[in-house]
């Protein structure tokens, strides 16, 4: 018996979800500064409070990082079938056992 395998390039599509949180939060860099902006959804805030700590100690370089909720899709929409129908297969041939598994607890 002999198993063979193919490789395809599939391209993806990653966007932010529309009805996803975004938060941000921040540090400064400034050696032995240990300030931070806690996560909050309200961009405005952190970059205020970033100016201010800048005004007050003159550190000016921070980490700024941004959360927000992702969603890959699949950017050919024949590669999309083809996996939804081997999902569909392949829940036939397990039976369904697992959606009915999870309806049941």
């Amino acid at each position: 018996m002999s198993t063979r395998s193919t490789a395809r390039f599939v391209r993806y599509t990653i966007s932010g979800h529309p009805n996803g949180p975004v938060s941000l939060h921040a540090r400064c860099m400034h050696e032995g500064c240990h300030w931070v902006v806690l996560p909050t959804a309200d961009h405005e805030r952190v970059g205020r409070a970033m100016g201010h700590h800048t005004a007050s100690t003159g550190h000016a370089l921070f980490f700024r990082n941004v959360e927000e909720l992702a969603v890959v899709t699949l950017t050919d929409k024949a590669e999309q079938e083809r996996r939804a129908d081997a999902n569909r297969l392949e829940y036939e041939h397990l039976g369904g056992a697992a959606e009915d598994a999870r309806d049941s607890a």
